[in-house]
């Protein structure tokens, strides 16, 4: 049986490259998208993430944001309200991601267990990005590891971002789509050697990956395994998202 995958874009976030390519690119500034991903054919209704909105944004991110639409719009788009989603599954807790997963009061919200944990008791670092009161009712299950949730929908731990940093596989039509649950844009899969010429010192990368990491090793090979086996690869922030529509 083959899914389809939908990336729903919600707004906007300002930043700059260097974040998403660590050590390359800095001061070049690019505009991320803030998505969700609609999972259909699946015998329950599925996001991965819930995005956010501006206002909220601004508080956690420097960033300028701008909205294109509100989580409800965008569902209403497909048909849907937040209380028929079955589940979501959270790439990881960072506010951007999980903006509107409390109004999913039906949801069952998948985790790892080590990305709760951390979020608990975030790095100083990191702590601007875990607002604990956006936790606030949810219907948790957490999880160790890869998880299958059906056949052809695979949980993948991606960790490095964060500690419990999770991508999704589906497979459709296409082959097999792969949402890239760290803060990624196209950029970070890019071949180092192709843009920055084969006498740069970073040419030997085999990709790029997240400079904003709990462990950049860990981010760099989840990185690669994820360029690695993906047919179809969404980067959770695009950008470029909003134009693919349903695969």
């Amino acid at each position: 049986m083959n899914y389809t995958v939908k990336p729903v874009v919600l707004g906007t976030l300002e930043a700059d490259q260097s974040g998403f390519t660590y050590m390359v690119s800095p001061g070049t500034p690019i505009v991320l998208e803030v998505a969700f991903f609609l999972i259909e054919g699946a015998p329950k209704r599925i996001l991965v993430d819930t995005g956010s909105w501006a206002a909220l944004m601004a508080r956690y991110w420097p960033g300028k944001g701008t909205d294109f639409q509100t989580f409800e719009e965008a569902l209403a788009k497909e048909g849907l309200t937040p209380l028929d989603v079955d589940i979501v599954i959270q790439t990881h807790l960072h506010h951007d991601h999980c903006g509107n997963t409390s109004k999913c009061t039906n949801a069952e919200v998948y985790i790892q267990e080590a990305e709760w944990i951390f979020a608990k008791a975030p790095h100083p670092l990191q702590s601007q990005y875990y607002p604990q009161e956006l936790y606030a009712g949810w219907r948790k299950r957490l999880i160790r590891g890869d998880h299958e949730i059906y056949p052809g929908i695979t949980i993948l731990h991606t960790p490095g971002h964060t500690p419990g940093t999770q991508s999704v596989s589906v497979r459709t039509k296409l082959g097999r789509v792969v949402i890239a649950g760290f803060c990624s844009t196209y950029h970070t899969f890019e071949d180092p050697a192709q843009v920055l010429g084969a006498d740069h010192p970073f040419s030997h990368w085999e990709v790029f990956t997240p400079a904003i990491a709990t462990d950049l090793g860990q981010a760099y090979n989840s990185t690669l395994r994820v360029k690695t086996i993906a047919d179809v690869l969404l980067p959770c922030h695009g950008p470029g998202l909003g134009k693919i529509g349903r695969m």
